[in-house]
C-alpha cells in the first residue's frame, strides 16, 4: 500500500523544474510513493509535460495562485498516511543498495523519518552529507539533536512526516502565523521534531539545492530579505531567536500536537532556555543595537521565572520591533490552542 507522497509546489519553468520532476517520478517508481505537483509557473510547456505523465504524478494546477496557497494545493491533494515537501529545485533517489525504511512500521511515537541528506551547489557539487535519526523520548532533545546536526542548514526539513502531524502544524502556520515568512522554516521544523520521534531512511538520497546560500554574499543579503519581504523592518535579523522563541513557544502550545500536557509544560520552559536565552546573550552583547525599552524587557525576563511571563514580556519586544506584531502573535496563540 503506497505509505508516502511527495509534494511539490512549483513555480519554475519546466526548463528550470523538469530535473526535479524526472528524479522524483523515478524515485516514486521505485518505492511505490506519489509525487504531487502543484503549479502555477503558467508555462505552457510545463503544464503539457506535466498532464502527459498523468499516470506518475498528480497534476494541480494552480494558475494565478500565490506562492502559499500553490502550497496548500499540494499537500491538500495528499491522500497517504505521509507526506514530503520538496523543491522543484531538488532531487530526490533511491538507493538500491540500502534497504528501505518501510514507513508503516514505524511506532506510534514516531512522527516520520530523515533521508539521507545532500546539500549541493551548481558552483561547489556536493558540500554536505548528513544522516540523521531522532530517538530520545524528551522533545527538548530531540530539538537540540537536530539542531547539532543542522550544522546551521536547515535541509532536514525536508523530510517525511506523518500527514495530520505536519498538515496540522502546516494549516496552523498558513492560516494565522502573523507574517509567514520563509525565515520560520527553522521553527517548523524543530516543532516538528518536538512532536514525536524520526527514524532514518537510508534508502533514500534528497539532495537539497544550497544556490540561493552559496555564498557570503547571498547569505547576507538573504538574512535581511527573508524578513523585509514579509513587511518586518529592516534590522529584523537582530531579532532572529526572539521571533523563533515565540514561534515555537505557540507552535508547542497547539492544541493538536501529539505531546501530552506535562510534555508541552516543560517543553514550553526548554524553548525559553534554547532560544529566548540567545535573544538575551546578543542583546547583553551588543546593547547598541537595541533601544533602551527592550533592554528593560530583557531584564524583565531575566527575573521573571514562569515561562507564560516570558512569553508575555517577548510579546512587548516584538510590538516594539513592528507596532501590531503583538496583537498578530496574540491571535496566532489563541488559533493555536483553540485550534
Amino acid at each position: 500500500m503506497t505509505q508516502l507522497s511527495i509534494c511539490m509546489p512549483s513555480n519554475r519553468v519546466l526548463k528550470d523544474s523538469i530535473a526535479s520532476i524526472e528524479s522524483a517520478i523515478a524515485y516514486c517508481r521505485q518505492t511505490d510513493a506519489v509525487l504531487i505537483v502543484s503549479d502555477n509557473s503558467e508555462d505552457p510547456e510545463k503544464r503539457a509535460f506535466l498532464q502527459g505523465h498523468s499516470g506518475d504524478l498528480i497534476y494541480v494546477s494552480s494558475v494565478n495562485t500565490s506562492a502559499t496557497e500553490n502550497w496548500k494545493r499540494a499537500f491538500a491533494a495528499a491522500e497517504t498516511a505521509f507526506i514530503m515537501p520538496m523543491g522543484d529545485d531538488d532531487l530526490i533517489f533511491a538507493d538500491p543498495a540500502q534497504p528501505a525504511l518501510d514507513l508503516a512500521t514505524l511506532g506510534g511515537d514516531y512522527i516520520g523519518a530523515f533521508a539521507v541528506n545532500i546539500a549541493f551547489t551548481q558552483a561547489h557539487g556536493q558540500l554536505a552529507r548528513k544522516t540523521l535519526s531522532l530517538t530520545a523520548d524528551d522533545p527538548a532533545e530531540r530539538m537540540k539533536g537536530y539542531l547539532n546536526n543542522a550544522g546551521g542548514n536547515n535541509s532536514n526539513y525536508y523530510s517525511m512526516y506523518r500527514r495530520d502531524v505536519f498538515g496540522g502544524l502546516l494549516s496552523l502556520f498558513l492560516s494565522a502565523h502573523p507574517t509567514q515568512g520563509s525565515y520560520c522554516d527553522w521553527a517548523l521544523s524543530l516543532a516538528l521534531v518536538s512532536s514525536g520521534k524520526m527514524a532514518h531512511d537510508p534508502g533514500t538520497v534528497f539532495h537539497y539545492n544550497m544556490d540561493n546560500w552559496g555564498s557570503r554574499e547571498k547569505i547576507d543579503a538573504l538574512n535581511t530579505t527573508i524578513y523585509t519581504a514579509v513587511g518586518l523592518p529592516e534590522g529584523s535579523d537582530r531579532y532572529e531567536h526572539l521571533l523563533m522563541f515565540l514561534d515555537l513557544y505557540v507552535m508547542a502550545a497547539r492544541k493538536d500536537t501529539p505531546l501530552t500536557e506535562p510534555q508541552k509544560t516543560k517543553l514550553a520552559t526548554d524553548i525559553v532556555l534554547m532560544t529566548m536565552g540567545r535573544f538575551v546573550r546578543r542583546v547583553k552583547q551588543t546593547p547598541d543595537d537595541y533601544d533602551e525599552t527592550t533592554r528593560y524587557l530583557v531584564e524583565l525576563a531575566m527575573a521573571e521565572q514562569n515561562s507564560l511571563g516570558i512569553f508575555q514580556i517577548a510579546l512587548m519586544m516584538a510590538d516594539i520591533l513592528q507596532p501590531g506584531l503583538k496583537d498578530r502573535y496574540v491571535e496566532f496563540f489563541r488559533r493555536a490552542v483553540a485550534a
